[in-house]
């Protein structure tokens, strides 16, 4: 009796937020795609409710992440939310955490979408079909990207996944992911991405049709020498800039990207450069800084680089962000203090993640 009542329960919620879900088309959201680390998820908890409203993240949860992720999205019901969970990163599965945390993310009133991908595990389109029949989740993404495979026939490989789903169109997102581009390939796959969007049947049928790609380097080793600023081109940007060329499209595609961090997750243990990574509307601002062993600084470069940048025109000013209050609070240390502050690897990723969203939100 008790089971029942619970499933009762929820399929009332599941239909109240399909409904409200079905209020934001032609609302344009930004999808940033993030991994359950540590940095980016407080990235997304310090965001202002007026960037939480225009975006919907796309969670990479990780192995063993299930927790930090239910922690740092319970408080993610405020009206029109969505949230993306993609598990394709987390392995071996793991039936009872993945349903666990999507019924108790559920609860708190949060719009889940799970993703799916072709080679995903058989027993987790299993449970997709299973949730979906329960009425625990109302829809699902569907991503195409670089590791899933080469897109042949899109027509047929949405279908199959549907099918097997047991869900329609109306029930689901595209998300086509192009992962890591280049200066050589971003022209190329914005040309691809014209002929799949063209092809693709009933496109209007879909709830978001995101179109996603990042630039930043998996490294700064090319940037040399150190102590220098470099400009990146933001060229999922120049992407997005082609797609909206197209009347066609403009209205129809959502944008998402991976922000300032190359867009493939490695477990190496890669001791990164203190260096500050500060997204400007058509580029990244590269402040580049040593491993902290190499330099007479340490972690101080980051004081010293933050009041370069808060001195700079390129700065948007400490009320910008919660990260940009963060760049001025390490801007405002002495070097010399041996109190000083100067932050951490994680922290500079929660500064550089939690600005480049909120300009992203202001900028679609």
């Amino acid at each position: 009796m008790e089971i029942t009542t619970r499933k009762t329960i929820l399929k009332f919620n599941n239909k109240a937020l399909h409904k409200n879900k079905l209020i934001l088309n032609g609302m344009k959201k930004y999808f940033p795609i993030l991994l359950s680390k540590a940095g980016e998820l407080c990235a997304i908890s310090n965001l202002s409710q007026s960037v939480k409203n225009d975006i919907c993240p796309v969670i990479q949860v990780l192995t063993d992440h299930y927790e930090n992720v239910e922690s740092t999205f319970s408080s993610w019901n405020f009206p029109s939310n969505q949230l993306f969970l993609d598990f394709s990163l987390s392995n071996p599965f793991n039936r009872k955490s993945i349903k666990n945390l999507i019924q108790n993310l559920f609860n708190e009133g949060v719009n889940i979408i799970p993703v799916v991908q072709e080679n995903s595990n058989p027993h987790y389109i299993t449970l997709l079909h299973d949730l979906l029949s329960d009425g625990e989740i109302s829809s699902v993404c569907l991503r195409f990207s670089n590791s899933s495979g080469v897109i042949l026939d899109i027509n047929n490989q949405i279908s199959a996944l549907l099918t097997k789903i047991g869900v329609a169109r109306n029930q689901a997102s595209l998300l086509l992911d192009y992962g890591f581009v280049d200066s050589h390939n971003y022209n190329s796959i914005a040309t691809l991405t014209l002929n799949l969007l063209t092809s693709v049947n009933n496109i209007n049928d879909y709830q978001n049709v995101i179109v996603a790609s990042g630039s930043f380097l998996e490294n700064l080793t090319s940037l040399s020498p150190a102590g220098r600023t470099y400009r990146l081109p933001r060229l999922e940007w120049n992407i997005w800039q082609i797609l909206q060329g197209q009347p066609n499209l403009a209205e129809i595609i959502n944008y998402g990207d991976y922000g300032a961090k190359y867009p493939y997750n490695s477990e190496a243990n890669f001791q990164g450069s203190c260096s500050i990574k500060y997204t400007l509307p058509t580029e990244f601002l590269v402040y580049r800084g040593e491993i902290s062993s190499n330099h007479p600084q340490g972690n101080g470069q980051y004081i010293t680089f933050a009041d370069q940048l808060i001195r700079s025109i390129d700065y948007y000013g400490n009320t910008f962000s919660w990260g940009n209050e963060r760049i001025d609070f390490y801007g405002g240390q002495t070097l010399t203090d041996p109190k000083r502050k100067t932050g951490n690897a994680k922290s500079w990723v929660e500064i550089s993640q939690n600005h480049h969203i909120t300009l992203l939100a202001s900028l679609l």
